[in-house]
């Protein structure tokens, strides 16, 4: 789909959040919402099956839906969850009305299709392929060099 010039931007924005995260292992990642080139929400998460993810706890902090919205992830949205009563990243973009999807590298988990859930929604996804190495960096105990 139509890259922006605005993506490198706030894809950067959400590795820098990214790095706050990076203690000890899990996916490091960090996600930020905009609407109309306005930062809505910014977080991070060290994601592992214990903690909220950085998309969960980005839409969450916005108390609204966000029609309209683009959510600039570090890597691409969960499509399940292993804890009982939380939805997927996936499922939770889709019910807030996002309307587009930059994201920086895919999930490693090859069970993993958040990107092609969103894009059955409806939901414009770019891979922000030019940022993906820096969005593999963010995370080394799952991306090695």
């Amino acid at each position: 789909m139509a890259f922006k010039m605005e993506d490198r931007y706030f894809m950067n924005l959400a590795i820098k959040e990214a790095r706050k995260s990076q203690d000890g292992d899990g996916y490091f990642v960090g996600a930020v919402v905009v609407i109309n080139n306005r930062i809505i929400s910014i977080e991070h998460s060290n994601e592992k099956k214990s903690n909220g993810h950085a998309e969960e706890l980005a839409i969450e902090e916005c108390h609204k839906p966000l029609y309209g919205a683009t959510i600039y992830t570090t890597m691409e949205p969960c499509s399940f969850r292993h804890q009982l009563g939380r939805k997927s990243c996936s499922d939770l973009i889709i019910a807030a009305g996002i309307r587009r999807v930059v994201y920086g590298v895919r999930d490693p988990d090859k069970e993993c299709n958040g990107i092609e859930k969103i894009k059955r929604a409806g939901i414009e996804v770019v891979h922000l392929r030019s940022l993906e190495e820096i969005c593999k960096k963010v995370t080394p105990t799952v991306f090695p060099k």
